[in-house]
């Protein structure tokens, strides 16, 4: 069925008023986080003050009267952030001054009032789109992306569908993936963490192939067709084994290692090792990677072929061995004490 929208004109006071309304959806699950930086917010800011035309959004329309972002989330954030002073002008602007007016380190709040009218009197394109289902919206938002800088990250998430990011977004949210892993916030923006969890799944499902971006968007369409399914409740338990016993964030927890060790946990809890026994030999496997050449050799360049993540795999199930006997030593020392 052909997409019907109409092709509207809205000013930036209108886009504010919508948003203090509650009646802007700038959340949906198949969109990237807020990924722009300051001197990319700033520089949209001078492209209104300039009336330099910017590209249309696109929005769909809901049954409570109101808006979701489908394209422009970027954009519409920045907007309706600078009206209500929610950042300065950026000192890395194109253009740093206007008619003998500086703008490094303006608010909306601080320019003249004939600016402020300007930026609030701005005309947006927007596309209007009828009130779409789940594969509509997701078809819509990548087909409208083709010629855009996204990643193959960013693109996953509209393969992977609204009801499986709903999912994802949870486990995300799990104690060990926020504040056990080593993640900067702009690496979560970017959907680092989902990353991790896919490459997971990657090791769970495939165990045969790599890491690339080509495989995790693969993945994610046979996750949204039913043709891979991924047990939500599973996954929790090998979080929840590793955060029990990782009290504090390891320095070794960074995104490469990170798929790796939720596979050889998942193995480990598999076979009955309790999670503290498994987390001593994992600080112990760390502690002596300088001396592993082949595993270090296979976390550089060309990490995420196939190769190098089964020699990544290879070499930290062999803690599996050491980690049974602390199992077993650990178990006869609780016998000991309970006789």
């Amino acid at each position: 069925m052909p997409i019907k929208s109409n092709l509207e004109k809205h000013t930036i006071s209108w886009l504010k008023r919508k948003d203090l309304d509650a009646l802007l959806n700038k959340n949906i699950s198949i969109q990237r986080k807020e990924v722009w930086d300051h001197e990319k917010k700033s520089n949209l800011i001078v492209s209104i003050l300039m009336d330099i035309p910017i590209e249309s959004l696109l929005f769909e329309e809901t049954d409570s009267e109101g808006y979701i972002v489908l394209d422009g989330k970027q954009r519409t954030l920045t907007l309706c952030s600078f009206v209500d002073d929610g950042f300065k002008l950026s000192d890395k602007i194109r253009m740093k001054e206007m008619s003998g007016l500086s703008l490094v380190d303006k608010t909306f709040s601080s320019l003249p009032e004939e600016a402020r009218n300007r930026i609030l009197e701005y005309e947006l394109s927007i596309s209007i789109l009828r009130p779409l289902d789940a594969d509509e919206r997701a078809t819509v938002f990548f087909m409208r992306n083709q010629a855009v800088s996204l990643t193959k990250m960013d693109l996953s998430l509209v393969m992977l569908g609204e009801e499986a990011m709903i999912d994802f977004i949870e486990l995300c949210n799990h104690n060990f993936m926020k504040n056990k892993i080593k993640l900067t916030e702009p690496a979560r923006r970017k959907h680092e963490d989902l990353q991790i969890l896919l490459q997971y799944l990657i090791l769970c499902q495939r165990p045969s192939v790599g890491f690339s971006g080509t495989e995790i968007m693969n993945l994610c369409d046979d996750i949204k067709s039913s043709e891979v399914t991924f047990d939500k409740s599973e996954i929790i338990s090998v979080l929840d084994y590793l955060d029990t016993s990782l009290k504090e964030k390891r320095q070794y927890m960074k995104k490469i290692h990170v798929p790796i060790v939720l596979y050889v946990a998942q193995i480990a809890m598999k076979q009955g090792i309790t999670s503290a026994a498994f987390c001593r030999e994992l600080d112990t496997f760390f502690k002596s990677l300088p001396n592993n050449i082949e595993y270090v050799a296979a976390c550089k360049s060309g990490s995420a072929k196939r190769t190098n993540v089964q020699f990544r795999l290879k070499g930290m199930r062999r803690i599996l061995e050491k980690a049974e006997e602390l199992n077993e030593s650990d178990t006869s020392v609780k016998e000991t004490k309970q006789k």
